[in-house]
């Protein structure tokens, strides 16, 4: 350590692109650490301080919390499934800002309209409950098998707008990725306040699955994959 060479706070900053109150804040949090010179009174950092100091930026570019990070350096969690949990937070943050831009569209089209958004809309069901059912069953069983082509034409004109069919595999992989093998479809329902909303409940291995489907007339408005524990349906 006598003989190693240390790099000032000011240097480090520079060269990595941060800035020295980070610096010391991740120093505070316990992620990093420095080797003050008594002298001078100053952080400066060894080479492999300054290799730990990189690795949490790009953890943090990541999006992962502070909390994590100190996880990860204790070895409690590993890096893949940190990643792994971390895309599924954002894929639900995708469908939830997804779902709030279709309500978004609609109030906007019904004011383009002349219509009124504050007007009590009846809930008038096209087709029949038991058609219904019997489209999602179907429905589930192209999710099952990988038939996501063919469950894509189900999409109404909207949905596809927001979502194209490679983003919709893309979503469905990496939400099927950390729950392991497919054991049996619990149950499949209709919503009991909205007759347009429908769920698959799907066991896997880890954690069961709930498909919430969302009808325009005969085609799907909205598709939204979440997790639940198995045996403890919606």
């Amino acid at each position: 350590m006598n003989n190693e060479k240390l790099t000032d706070i000011n240097e480090v900053c520079r060269m990595l692109g941060c800035t020295s109150r980070t610096l010391r804040f991740y120093e505070e949090k316990g992620i990093i650490k420095s080797t003050k010179v008594l002298f001078k009174n100053r952080r400066q950092y060894t080479n492999e301080q300054i290799n730990e100091i990189k690795e949490v930026l790009v953890l943090r570019s990541l999006g992962l919390p502070i909390a994590k990070i100190k996880a990860l350096k204790s070895n409690n969690q590993s890096l893949v499934d940190a990643i792994v949990e971390k895309k599924a937070e954002i894929i639900a943050t995708i469908r939830d800002k997804s779902k709030v831009y279709n309500l978004l569209d609609e109030a906007f089209a019904t004011l383009k309209g002349g219509g009124n958004i504050f007007e009590h809309k009846e809930n008038t069901p096209i087709i029949s409950d038991q058609r219904r059912l019997d489209i999602i069953e179907s429905l589930t069983k192209y999710f099952l098998n990988g038939f996501y082509d063919w469950l894509y034409d189900y999409f109404s004109d909207m949905l596809k707008e927001n979502l194209s069919l490679s983003m919709f595999k893309k979503v469905v992989a990496e939400t099927l990725s950390p729950i392991g093998n497919f054991i049996e479809i619990e149950k499949i329902t209709r919503d009991e306040s909205l007759n347009n909303v429908y769920y698959s409940y799907l066991k896997y291995e880890k954690l069961g699955l709930y498909i919430k489907f969302v009808f325009a007339k005969e085609k799907l408005n909205g598709i939204w994959l979440n997790y639940y524990h198995t045996g403890r349906g919606k």
